[in-house]
């Protein structure tokens, strides 16, 4: 690792344990700080200036998550499940910080994340460009129920107490929820996120396949 650093250029010192733990700010380093600047931040535009060759995107605008685990453990599930970007608001949710930097495992660091002044408008914005806004909150139709999940989709997920609010909610193009059977009513912001990811990579593989065959079929 310390071979790995110094041919990147990255100055490697050796302190004493609570010397680490200090500056760290906690006992969990496990051994090893590094000294980094901020998280890159894109403006919206600049995310909405790729162009997939196939037609299909995807993005997820987490409009107030507080808790910066959350946004971690969302952020996660968003680079796991494929998708493009993270889109966040610059007030009423959790800012991007070594705790959530930590519990995203990585993904909030290469993840492109835009941090947008009002989300409202920036729906408006997302829709201009062709997106169809899907709002994850309790009340809408089944997740399950979902089936159109291909071209140009932005997951829109509200915070953890409060949902998605009146106005983004008015915004959204269709809200869906996790269907549950079980006594609790509802999930963690950052599982319903991924569980929403899921269903839909699952549907545009499924949807692609039958495309294949139906191919196949017309060549015979």
């Amino acid at each position: 690792m310390i071979g790995a650093a110094r041919d990147l250029g990255i100055d490697v010192r050796k302190v004493a344990s609570e010397d680490l733990t200090r500056i760290a700010g906690n006992a969990k380093h496990q051994g090893v700080a590094l000294e980094c600047g901020p998280l890159p931040v894109h403006a919206l535009d600049e995310i909405l200036r790729f162009q997939p060759p196939d037609g299909e995107d995807l993005l997820v605008f987490l409009t107030g998550v507080e808790d910066p685990r959350n946004l971690g453990a969302a952020a996660r599930c968003c680079s796991f499940l494929g998708a493009r970007a993270v889109i966040l608001p610059g007030k009423g949710a959790a800012p991007l910080s070594p705790t959530a930097s930590r519990t995203s495992a990585g993904a909030l660091e290469s993840l492109p994340v835009s941090v947008v002044p009002g989300s409202v408008s920036a729906c408006g914005e997302l829709r201009s460009a062709g997106f169809q806004l899907v709002g994850l909150e309790l009340g809408g139709d089944s997740l399950w129920d979902w089936q159109d999940v291909g071209g140009r989709i932005v997951l829109v997920v509200g915070g953890e107490d409060r949902g998605l609010g009146r106005r983004i909610r008015a915004a959204c193009d269709r809200i869906v929820t996790v269907p549950g059977r079980g006594p609790v009513e509802s999930l963690n912001v950052s599982v319903a996120t991924g569980i929403a990811l899921f269903h839909i990579q699952a549907r545009r593989r499924f949807e692609g396949s039958e495309k294949t065959l139906d191919k196949k079929d017309s060549n015979h």
